[in-house]
């Protein structure tokens, strides 16, 4: 009888030490028994969700998955503060299986501590001397812009899907930077590596329970293998090219990032040392990764956003005749063409990439406006808050690029300043210099070029199948 009891006593407790939240987090919805949360939220539905659950329990609230917390941050003032006044405790990332499993540690993205310090600063260093971030850096790209445009002119206006040859445009550019060379269209590998980044960033989810819990990697439904076959085969080709250039390394001939790395490896020798072959792999492909999707999916957005406002599509296209008419644009015509600089804004704002930045953890427990946030606990910041905010944004789920225009026409004040696609603080996306650059540079090629039109005009546009069609308006 009394051992009976005792068992029960000691699985009740162990059941009520896994249901609940914990004291002094911010408040959420009710938890279950030993699953807390799990299950609340569908990742095709997360944005509405989280929106709602915003309402009910204000700025800040927490999901528990299992017994772990997951804190959830809206608001640009918040996450202003967490990110950027106190970007020092919260500059660390949470143990997930992206950097636990797959990464080990290594990389850019999921690494934190001194290894995180030491390789954003070579990176940046190095890329800078490549030209990332400066001016210099545009023939470049403006070189791959004028390859995508002779190829979508041997389309002769048939209607197409666009993706997969802007994918392949835009990661040239940044193959430049890491490879020191571009690839063909027609290159069947690279190809394939372009479809697999599609894959990987449709199966991943820095808020899924599998990534809180690597452990769940196990069962089927997470897609797990799938996942790591798709990493297993993008280093594989990383690595190849790696190959190479250590076969043929001249440390009095530094071209790219790959003959940089290298180099540094050289310096360091046997000693302990963050450059490992490993980190290099991991850096190169999430630098290649990020470098192609974001930018590439930016501009198809934007691509589609012209479809469905040719008023937009005609004053830009007005406006660039003006400044620079067929002449190659650069980044020095931005300033006198505010127009596209505000329609490029609202194109961020409004296809609202990233709703949720990827989660941060305090390096020590925290106190926030009356709550304790533990030490290591996942938190999200919710970028999609700030971008839908009426108190910003008036109307904010209407497209209006002349939101970010003042009174003189210039593209400048508050709403520019608070729009944040790239988040915020030491951890903001590392890309942000190209990725404006590129931006501006090929929609303004695009808008020289062509002029973009649905395949049927009778009904909506989509991303899917033929989108679109782009009518070639002019040559040099």
């Amino acid at each position: 009888m009394w051992v009976t009891v005792a068992i029960l006593v000691v699985l009740i407790t162990f059941i009520w030490a896994l249901t609940g939240r914990p004291r002094g987090l911010p408040p959420g919805p009710t938890c279950y028994p030993i699953i807390g949360n799990f299950g609340l939220i569908k990742p095709s539905e997360a944005v509405q969700a989280h929106r709602n659950l915003r309402k009910k329990y204000g700025d800040i609230y927490t999901i528990m998955i299992f017994h772990k917390p997951m804190v959830i941050v809206h608001g640009y003032d918040n996450i202003r503060e967490l990110l950027v006044h106190q970007g020092d405790v919260f500059s660390e990332r949470p143990i997930t299986i992206g950097n636990a499993v797959l990464n080990k540690g290594k990389g850019l993205v999921g690494s934190s501590g001194a290894l995180w310090k030491d390789q954003r600063t070579f990176a940046l260093t190095t890329l800078r001397k490549f030209g990332f971030g400066k001016r210099c850096l545009q023939t470049q790209i403006m070189d791959e812009v004028d390859c995508l445009m002779e190829e979508l002119e041997k389309l002769e206006n048939k209607p197409f899907d666009i993706q997969n040859i802007l994918n392949t445009s835009v990661s040239n550019v940044i193959c430049s930077l890491l490879f020191g060379k571009r690839f063909g269209y027609e290159d069947a590998k690279f190809k394939h590596l372009i479809v697999l980044l599609n894959k990987l960033f449709l199966t991943g989810s820095a808020s899924s329970p599998v990534s809180i819990f690597p452990v769940l990697r196990f069962l089927p439904i997470f897609n797990f293998n799938t996942v790591k076959k798709i990493f297993r085969d993008v280093d594989a080709f990383i690595k190849g090219i790696i190959d190479g250039h250590r076969q043929n390394f001249d440390k009095s001939n530094i071209n790219d990032f790959i003959d940089a790395f290298l180099l540094e490896q050289t310096r360091k020798g046997e000693r302990d040392t963050t450059f490992t072959d490993d980190q290099m792999i991991i850096s190169v492909r999430e630098f290649f990764a990020a470098g192609t999707e974001t930018t590439s999916t930016t501009l198809r957005w934007a691509l589609l956003f012209l479809i469905h406002h040719p008023d937009w599509q005609t004053i830009l296209q007005r406006d660039i005749d003006g400044v620079i008419g067929q002449c190659q644009p650069k980044m020095e015509h931005k300033d006198q063409l505010p127009s596209v600089e505000a329609f490029i804004l609202e194109v961020q704002r409004h296809a609202n990439l990233t709703p949720l930045a990827v989660p941060h953890a305090p390096k020590e427990d925290f106190h926030f406006k009356g709550y304790m946030i533990p030490k290591r606990t996942f938190t999200f910041f919710s970028l999609d808050s700030v971008m839908t905010d009426p108190n910003i944004f008036p109307e904010p789920f209407k497209f209006a690029p002349e939101r970010f225009l003042n009174e003189s026409g210039k593209c400048s004040g508050e709403q520019k300043e608070k729009l944040i696609p790239f988040s915020t603080g030491r951890r903001i996306c590392l890309g942000e210099p190209l990725a404006k650059m590129e931006l501006f540079l090929f929609l303004t090629r695009f808008l020289q070029k062509f002029r973009i039109r649905s395949e049927n005009p009778r009904t909506s546009s989509t991303f899917g199948g033929n989108a679109g069609t782009y009518e070639h308006i002019k040559t040099f």
